[in-house]
């Protein structure tokens, strides 16, 4: 099975992550909990994707594309509670909605995902990547 690079999606975290700086420290250290667990499901998350079992969908959230086991549902439960966190603490400091920071993450992550992922359109059309 071919694995990605967590190498390959550390720009875009970068980007994300540091869009501009905390406000408080409190709420920068949960930040920082909710980054490091997402990068450090990122082997586990890509391996559900390259599979075929999840998709990125146009909100910046994984969607279910085929059986899941158990594990793998409490995987992705759990990245996509974590990107919901961090698309809302991201949209506080920017002024936005989580919906706008999501629906921006997920145009990045159709342009930086690997070919066989499948990704969901704005429109809300599914392809496998190209």
């Amino acid at each position: 099975m071919k694995t990605l690079s967590i190498a390959r999606f550390l720009p875009l975290f970068a980007l994300l992550f540091a869009l501009v700086p905390s406000f408080a420290s409190a709420q920068s250290a949960d930040e920082e909990a909710i980054k490091q667990r997402i990068i450090d499901r990122v082997a586990s998350v890509d391996a559900l994707k390259l599979a075929g079992k999840v998709g990125e969908n146009n909100s910046g959230l994984l969607e279910q594309r085929a059986m899941l086991k158990p594990d793998e549902t409490k995987l992705m439960n759990a990245e996509n509670a974590d990107r919901r966190a961090l698309y809302t603490l991201v949209g506080q400091r920017l002024g936005l909605t989580s919906t706008v920071v999501g629906q921006g993450r997920a145009e990045e992550l159709r342009k930086k995902s690997a070919p066989g992922v499948w990704i969901q359109a704005p429109d809300g059309a599914w392809s496998k990547k190209g």
